[in-house]
């Protein structure tokens, strides 16, 4: 198969636990079929991956802490990223955030990524 370019969108926080796993399993399953998989992470979903949230936030009863998907996710090769408004809009900086993140980036990257993309997923 082919490369091809997948970006999913989150936009939503913890106040959505029902929707946190979905988008981050399904970029590990492109991610595993050779895609290049983007994750960025937007409005209240960039708290998601502030220090010590993804650690103690789990998603449904008997589920693993949402860390642990998301490192499932870096495993197979996704890259995520946080977009710098959550940073504004909440008082962070760079530091605030979990190791796993790879960069802090603007709205311009979100554009771009999905201009370049094959497919776009929102969540």
């Amino acid at each position: 198969m082919p490369e091809q370019k997948i970006v999913f969108v989150l936009t939503h926080g913890k106040e959505f636990k029902e929707r946190l796993e979905p988008p981050l399993h399904l970029a590990s399953l492109a991610a595993m079929l050779d895609a290049e998989v983007t994750i960025i992470y937007t409005m209240s979903a960039g708290l998601l991956l502030k220090k010590g949230v993804p650690e103690n936030l789990i998603p449904m009863e008997g589920k693993n802490p949402y860390i642990e998907t998301l490192r499932e996710a870096k495993e197979v090769g996704a890259k995520i990223y946080v977009c710098s408004p959550v940073l504004e809009m909440y008082n962070l900086k760079r530091e605030d955030f979990i190791e796993e993140v790879d960069d802090i980036v603007g709205g311009m990257f979100l554009v771009t990524e999905s201009l370049e993309a094959d497919v776009v997923y929102t969540f």
